[in-house]
């Protein structure tokens, strides 16, 4: 056998190999059938809590149990806590939620979730299955950004969420709400993120089915600082933090609901 036929044999083996391994990749992203675009960051790749499945899994199958209102919430702790009342360990925002929401909104947030424990529970975990929510409150990302993901990625994650809404719920619409501030100083490195993540959130609404709004500096001092009678732990709202939400949202919440958030204009951003 001639050195010229043992090299082109050997090229072609190695490229047919490289062919199927490309193959085999393209087949093995396997949230293909839920029509999630193939991604590299893990923002945008759904998954569980692993180590903690133990008690997020029961505890996601139980807020699938919640009657199924047209206004649904979706979040991580912050979204959560609505529904934890003032003398819990975890002080929340129950008693503002039963005057404002409980009659007509859903709440599908869980701690400590991610972009990425979200984008689970809309397709594997088929949170949205028999359900067709005619507008949803969207606030996500602040655990990202606090465990590392760049604003991009966090971002990136956040229309991977969206998309998926759009595309599943094609009459629904969303209303994205900026990434809450969080610990004591205005010169906190997270702040910086924050503001970051946001400005490229709004860029996200068309103000047609994806609005946005940031209502985040109600919850600051003048200097900047946030307060423990604001946030008892400088990042989780306390039951005035809450009051303070519900309050600084509704007017924007009223005009969503009624397909009227910016009548008069067409910028699809309201920034409180």
């Amino acid at each position: 056998m001639s050195n010229e036929f043992y090299t082109k044999g050997m090229l072609t083996m190695f490229l047919s190999a490289s062919l199927v391994s490309l193959s085999a990749k393209d087949v093995d992203w396997k949230w293909e059938c839920f029509g999630l675009p193939k991604s590299e960051l893990k923002t945008c790749i759904p998954e569980t809590r692993g180590e903690n499945d133990y008690w997020w899994k029961p505890y996601f199958q139980e807020k699938l149990k919640q009657p199924r209102k047209d206004l649904l919430f979706i979040g991580d702790s912050i979204t959560d806590f609505w529904t934890y009342p003032a003398d819990h360990q975890y002080p929340g925002g129950l008693n503002t939620w039963n005057k404002r929401y409980k009659n007509i909104a859903t709440n599908f947030g869980i701690t400590g979730d991610k972009t990425q424990t979200v984008l689970w529970r809309l397709t594997e975990g088929k949170s949205l299955e028999s359900y067709t929510p005619k507008h949803i409150v969207l606030l996500i990302g602040i655990n990202n950004l606090l465990q590392g993901d760049t604003p991009e990625d966090t971002v990136a994650g956040i229309k991977a969420i969206t998309d998926y809404l759009r595309k599943m719920l094609p009459d629904s619409k969303v209303l994205i709400l900026g990434i809450f501030p969080c610990h004591e100083q205005a010169a906190d490195p997270i702040r910086a993120k924050i503001r970051m993540t946001n400005e490229r959130i709004k860029k996200l609404a068309d103000s047609q089915r994806v609005y946005f709004v940031d209502i985040g500096n109600i919850f600051l001092e003048k200097d900047g600082a946030i307060t423990k009678d604001v946030m008892r732990d400088l990042l989780h709202l306390s039951p005035k933090g809450y009051e303070m939400w519900a309050d600084a949202m509704e007017p924007y919440l009223k005009a969503f609901l009624n397909d009227k958030l910016h009548p008069g204009t067409n910028d699809p951003v309201i920034k409180h």
